[in-house]
């Protein structure tokens, strides 16, 4: 289950540079003492047409699942009063974001947002690279590109974050995985593509045997609990088309790694 936190104190709006969401740094008693959170103001039109928080939970524990990093998640609550001494560009946003829960993630300390071309052995000793191309390509994350790389790198792993807009249903629903195309918004504009693309055949060879066990071996129904508290908590049900999704893909796993071997080529 999500833990479920009531803000204490609004620390800090970040500005626009973070995205349109224009996320909130706010405070929250844990288990393990006050932490920092980034809660994300979603409106109700993205959180109900778009799923947002339900994808980005559930997007946020998929990439544990293929050992990738993502900061803690959590549910977080914004009592009203703590917005009163903030500013009326703040109190605007707080009156037309969604009233449920908020969807956070753990503040991290000491990181930086991944910046294209850096060099390959920077990334490479932080993160499997292709395992993350094959797992923005499973979620349909169109979102980790050159222009905004949703990667943030620590000295020692890369965390995974912003995933609103992966699991789209033009992107799930009724999809023949035979005849399925992996879409340039996947593949070449990827973060990752150009350092795939020129690696040596010989190391191409191996590209995504992680990924392959990972996904063979996912028990997506650990999910459930995190759906089913999703539900309680308001959201909308949007189990169904992620669940069918994955389950097509794993079912044809083969198929699918091939397409993604042949998208490096």
């Amino acid at each position: 289950m999500l833990p479920i936190y009531e803000a204490l104190e609004v620390i800090e709006v970040i500005s626009e540079k973070a995205g349109h969401t224009k996320p909130w740094v706010v405070s929250a008693k844990t288990p393990d003492g006050v932490k920092l959170f980034v809660t994300k103001l979603y409106s109700t039109f993205d959180v109900n047409q778009s799923n947002c928080v339900t994808k980005e939970v559930i997007c946020n524990l998929l990439a544990r699942e293929f050992d990738l990093d993502a900061p803690q998640c959590v549910l977080i609550d914004i009592p009203e009063y703590l917005t009163f001494k903030l500013s009326p560009e703040a109190q605007y946003q707080y009156e037309n974001a969604d009233h449920r829960l908020k969807f956070a993630t753990l503040k991290l300390e000491n990181v930086i947002i991944a910046i294209p071309q850096l060099a390959k052995k920077q990334f490479q000793r932080r993160i499997s690279m292709d395992t993350l191309f094959a797992f923005d390509n499973l979620i349909r994350n169109a979102d980790r590109g050159f222009d905004k790389t949703n990667l943030l790198l620590s000295p020692k792993t890369a965390h995974l974050i912003d995933h609103e807009r992966a699991f789209s249903e033009k992107d799930i629903r009724n999809i023949n995985i035979d005849t399925l195309q992996l879409e340039d918004s996947f593949t070449k504009y990827h973060l990752f593509f150009p350092y795939l693309h020129k690696s040596r055949f010989v190391n191409k060879q191996s590209f995504f045997n992680d990924f392959s066990y990972y996904l063979n071996t996912l028990k997506i129904n650990k999910l459930n609990n995190i759906f089913s508290q999703l539900r309680t908590e308001g959201f909308l049900d949007y189990s169904e088309p992620i669940y069918n999704w994955i389950d097509q893909v794993k079912q044809n796993s083969t198929i699918f790694v091939d397409k993604l071997k042949g998208a490096v080529r």
